[in-house]
């Protein structure tokens, strides 16, 4: 039996700010942090709330679920480790609970991608320590199919 390959692309710097949400991914969870006092949630890891300034960070478990905002497909080499992907997705993706975070679609062929396409989170297991978050197409009646 053969060893799977070494993950060659970029991984994430984790630091104390960012820790929880990969930590979350590695269990496959998908978590964001929330401003204990006006409750916005957001992607961004800082220190306090962009919303009201508070300090009060928790990192409650979010659904997953969510639809396509906006995608487009990358035909060029930006970077090189990417460059066997060539032509890829590159998704904006609206969670149920507000956020919008860039990520990728998986499980559909990516000419089939649609704004407004209801999607679920999916882990991309690349690491021993480390899980992507990605997103699929939520399974459902296709077109045509009788109600």
């Amino acid at each position: 039996m053969n060893a799977p390959a070494a993950y060659t692309k970029p991984l994430p710097l984790i630091d104390d700010l960012n820790r929880p949400f990969w930590a979350a991914a590695k269990a496959h969870e998908l978590r964001l942090p929330q401003c204990g006092s006006c409750g916005f949630i957001r992607v961004q890891f800082e220190r306090w709330c962009p919303r009201c300034g508070s300090r009060d960070v928790r990192w409650p478990r979010l659904s997953g679920r969510g639809h396509v905002w906006s995608h487009c497909t990358f035909h060029r080499k930006y970077f090189p480790e990417f460059e066997n992907d060539l032509p890829y997705n590159v998704a904006l993706v609206e969670l149920e609970e507000g956020p919008r975070l860039i990520t990728n679609i998986v499980g559909i062929d990516r000419r089939d991608i649609r704004i407004g396409m209801p999607v679920e989170v999916s882990f991309d297991d690349v690491t021993e320590t480390v899980s992507l978050v990605k997103f699929r197409p939520v399974p459902g009646p296709r077109e045509g199919d009788a109600a």
